[in-house]
């Protein structure tokens, strides 16, 4: 029979190891945690962006028609603002948020017959192909915006529009949504039991899982 001194001992050592443990699981998380809320807060800065520039064309093609049938002067360069400079914006910058939020288009018919955990290695694993592919799409057109820059591309229309600022959108757009699927693989393998990549319900609200 152990001695009051070594069951003493025991317990301690077992305490030990047991707070040795907690401190290496919160290590992951908390990393993550700061991960996921650097690509959150920029997905949700680009989606304001966008919904921004929504607004923005909204306002400007009423304009437009006023000015045009009511004093025949329209805005000069109006198609060509409207399609290079609102539209990229409103189509790429929310990608990231739509990807946090689940909200891409998917088909899982085979996909939910997997157990769980084959359901997650193969999520992550779809998820790190889709984080390589944007990557390419960053730099590829990284590369074009510079060089649009460094040239000073315009589009002739009505009258010359400088368009190479647009071309910021489409890197900055892929840049997030790659980190935001990066996001994705790690807490696919790390946090399988809490994370679920379903959509939210419309009727509870759009919160990322």
């Amino acid at each position: 029979m152990p001695s009051p001194t070594e069951t003493a001992l025991h317990t301690q050592s077992l305490d030990e190891t047991e707070q040795t443990d907690d401190i290496k699981n919160r290590e992951i998380p908390n990393g993550l945690a700061v991960f996921r809320a650097l690509v959150e807060r920029c997905a949700s800065a680009l989606a304001f962006i966008a919904a921004v520039c929504l607004f923005l064309m909204m306002a400007q093609i009423v304009i437009d028609v006023v000015l045009k049938f009511g004093f025949n002067t329209p805005i000069q360069g109006n198609l060509e603002i409207v399609s290079f400079y609102y539209m990229v914006a409103v189509v790429f910058l929310p990608l990231a948020m739509v990807e946090l939020r689940h909200e891409h288009i998917s088909v899982d018919l085979f996909f939910l017959m997997l157990p769980n955990l084959i359901r997650q290695l193969v999520y992550a694993a779809g998820s790190l192909v889709t984080a390589l592919f944007f990557a390419l799409l960053t730099y590829q057109t990284f590369l074009d915006a510079v060089n649009a820059t460094r040239v000073g591309e315009v589009m002739m229309g009505t009258n010359f529009v400088p368009i190479w600022p647009s071309r910021l959108a489409l890197p900055a757009g892929f840049l997030v949504i790659c980190l935001a699927t990066i996001l994705h693989t790690c807490r696919a393998l790390l946090e399988r039991d809490d994370f679920d990549p379903t959509p939210a319900s419309p009727e509870v609200g759009g919160e990322p899982n």
